[in-house]
């Protein structure tokens, strides 16, 4: 036997009488180490800071204090969780007081013999190491909670006892919390998770049932049933990212399987609360979802699919459409690329989208194969236009998180190029935000690899939240991908676009172009284009089409010379200078929009949140026959220059006539009425006066808002507002 199973175990003999203290002494030394105290001050100094004990004999009757006293100290301290005593006395009545506290067994004055001491000590202690190893086993280390196998078994063993009680089955998680691990470092991730498990104890003990922390942030709780889970949750976010931290460092969300049918096993009654929770996984507005008949439908429907994706692969139901991709910098619009994405044509459902089963098949295991058939039909596809039509353009393929850690990856893709006779350009490879961030190592120099062979790398969805622009500088890409939900956020009641034009900058600044996907009004294009991005893709221009419709796009494209935009910055911009000096839209003298580009931005604006600024320059005339046509240019140029500094990038300021300048000012309400006017009697001001050979220029205006005009034209209404500026 080795040393660890031979060591004696320590016990503490707190007895005061002589005689009985040496009498234990001689029955226990040969087969225990021996600790001795005659008094309770002694006896519960040992107890606090001897860590090595695994017993203590203790007499009820001492000189200082009672052992009754000495049991309820360790009580409170929850000792006797971990430390079993018995006690000894001649008392009845406090035999059953003492167990009642907590003692583990008692030993009658006078002392029985020695072999029943024995036999009781030794009962004692296997019975404590035994409860502290099912302990260790039964509670997850960190948190307290129940671990996942004894938590299923004590559900069973409840449902048992209680089989016609209406319980609910709950999942709470943690948005993002391996952000949080990192962000924040591991320490206080552990802090954030057991002060969530305590208040989740705190609700059980006092609703009933049980609780778990099943894996990493994922807690589980199985109670009577209930009705005010938004309450709940909010009990158990209450307080948990922390002193000193903002209450939004740690975002919970919850789902419930109420009422749970008690045919199914345990396991899966948490998966529907779970697949509810995941639900609400990226939104801010709502945290707790229910597993409802609708979701009960959807999980049914997702079963099939996944049932189905096999024999869908053999039959190729999967089929590939074609998104354009728009190069916006020039005057026109022009095809630089487009986007391959995979739909199913089910021979049950019909057409299915693929946000019913990309998710679905990314946490199954399935997309990868998925992915490597689009790769495939792609690159078959690409060859097949080059040799048929005599022209093709880049298509950008999307690469998983998954697919990133496969070490055939860059032999596969790479040799589609050699089996379809393709070059690297014509495939380009977008890459997630996320995948960035999780093993950020392996991910960089995988990426790195596929780009030294040639290939053309997007970074997908940026802006969904996973990482920091500050990062960017160190990634290997070639073009930055705004998310959509990005995109449509930054245009959505009223909010502005401050980051966008950030995001714009900072890719500019690394000579990385930027392509902005969701693109689906005129205001959008627009305000984009000023901002300066590069390519657009989205409903504006087309949504995803079969290959033999995506067709017409390249035959347009041959037919006005076929060139292919090279996505390089630099490059690009050399291809922009060398086309016309102004576009359609915009006015030849101040580089303003034109009167045909404002009456297209104004009936395509949100009214609610848009206000009409109209600039009567008074004097342009009188100044043009004064001192000539050049003179009041420049006087309107120098208005043009000082409003581009006034206003915003996302605000459309157009040249209406001669002596008119129309702002279409964006997500804006009447409460920045002010601030607007503020603004323009500053402008006003300024303008006023000569700036060397500049002649100053008199300015009348008038300023309506969208959210408390009454009338439909809004046009109208601020040429009705000057007028009557100019009246007063």
């Amino acid at each position: 036997m080795n040393n660890f199973q031979t060591e004696k175990k320590r016990i503490l003999i707190v007895e005061d009488e002589k005689v009985n203290l040496e009498l234990l002494k001689i029955v226990l030394q040969n087969d225990y180490d021996l600790l001795t105290a005659e008094n309770g001050t002694d006896a519960l100094e040992i107890i606090n800071n001897e860590s090595t004990l695994s017993l203590v004999l203790l007499d009820l009757n001492l000189p200082d204090m009672g052992g009754l006293d000495i049991l309820n100290q360790m009580k409170e301290e929850g000792r006797l969780d971990n430390l079993p005593v018995i006690v000894l006395t001649a008392e009845k009545e406090a035999e059953v007081e003492s167990l009642d506290i907590g003692a583990s067994d008692f030993i009658s004055k006078p002392y029985p013999r020695p072999e029943v001491i024995n036999a009781r000590v030794r009962r004692t202690i296997e019975l404590s190491e035994g409860r502290m190893i099912i302990g260790q086993t039964e509670n997850d280390s960190l948190t307290g909670l129940y671990t996942r196998e004894y938590f299923y078994s004590y559900c069973e063993r409840f449902d048992k006892n209680h089989p016609t009680k209406e319980m609910d089955a709950l999942v709470v998680n943690i948005n993002h919390f391996h952000f949080i691990n990192e962000r924040y470092g591991r320490k206080y991730a552990d802090e954030v998770l057991k002060r969530i498990a305590d208040r989740i104890r705190a609700i059980v003990d006092e609703n009933g049932g049980l609780a778990s922390r099943r894996e990493a942030d994922n807690f589980v709780v199985y109670m009577p049933h209930e009705t005010r889970y938004t309450e709940m949750l909010e009990e158990i976010s209450e307080g948990a990212s922390g002193e000193g931290k903002d209450e939004n460092t740690v975002r919970l969300r919850m789902g419930v399987y109420p009422k749970v049918d008690k045919a199914l096993d345990i396991e899966r009654r948490f998966d529907r609360a779970k697949m509810a929770a995941d639900t609400v996984r990226s939104t801010f507005t709502k945290a707790v979802a229910i597993y409802d008949d609708a979701l009960h439908e959807s999980s049914k429907f997702s079963e099939q699919l996944l049932i189905d994706f096999s024999r869908a692969i053999e039959d190729e139901q999967f089929v590939v459409h074609y998104q354009p991709k728009y190069d916006i910098r020039g005057e026109e619009a022009v095809l630089a690329s487009c986007e391959a994405l995979v739909r199913w044509e089910h021979p049950e459902f019909g057409l299915v989208s693929p946000g019913l089963f990309i998710h679905l098949f990314e946490q199954n295991g399935l997309i990868q194969r998925l992915d490597s058939y689009v790769w495939r039909a792609a690159a078959r596809q690409i060859s097949e236009w080059k040799n048929r039509l005599g022209i093709s353009v880049p298509v950008s393929v999307n690469v998983s998180r998954v697919d990133m850690f496969d070490t055939h990856l860059v032999d596969e893709i790479d040799g589609l190029v050699g089996e379809f006779n393709l070059e690297h350009k014509d495939l380009m490879l977008e890459v997630t935000e996320s995948a960035y961030t999780e093993d950020s190592d392996h991910i960089i120099d995988t990426v790195t690899s596929l780009r030294d062979r040639g290939f053309y790398i997007e970074m997908d969805d940026f802006g969904s939240g996973y990482s920091s622009l500050n990062m960017l500088s160190n990634l290997p890409i070639d073009a930055l991908k705004l998310d959509m939900q990005f995109i449509r956020s930054a245009f959505k009641n009223g909010k502005n676009t401050r980051m966008l034009e950030i995001v714009i900058e900072i890719a500019d600044s690394l000579n990385v172009p930027v392509i902005a996907e969701g693109v689906e009004t005129a205001e959008q294009l627009f305000t984009l284009k000023s901002m300066g991005c590069d390519i657009v893709q989205g409903y504006y221009f087309s949504k995803p089409v079969p290959a033999g419709e995506f067709e017409e796009f390249l035959i347009e494209k041959k037919e006005q010379g076929g060139e292919v935009i090279n996505m390089e910055r630099n490059k690009y911009r050399k291809l922009a200078h060398d086309r016309h000096i102004y576009d359609a839209m915009h006015d030849p003298v101040t580089g303003l929009y034109n009167g045909s580009a404002f009456n297209f931005l104004l009936y395509d604006s949100d009214r609610k949140h848009t206000a009409l600024l109209l600039l009567e320059l008074s004097n342009f005339e009188d100044i043009s026959k004064a001192k000539g046509s050049s003179s009041a240019n420049r006087a309107v140029i120098r208005a043009a220059e000082m409003l581009r500094e006034i206003f915003r990038a996302s605000d459309f300021i157009c040249r209406l006539k001669n002596d008119e300048i129309g702002v279409i000012l964006s997500r804006i309400e009447s409460e920045q009425r002010p601030v607007i006017e503020e603004k323009v009697s500053s402008f006003i001001k300024d303008i006023s006066e000569d700036e060397h050979d500049i002649p100053g220029i008199e300015v009348n205006f008038g300023l309506v808002f969208g959210d408390v005009e009454k009338k439909f034209d809004l046009f109208k209404a601020a040429d009705e507002s000057l007028k009557t500026n100019k009246q007063k």
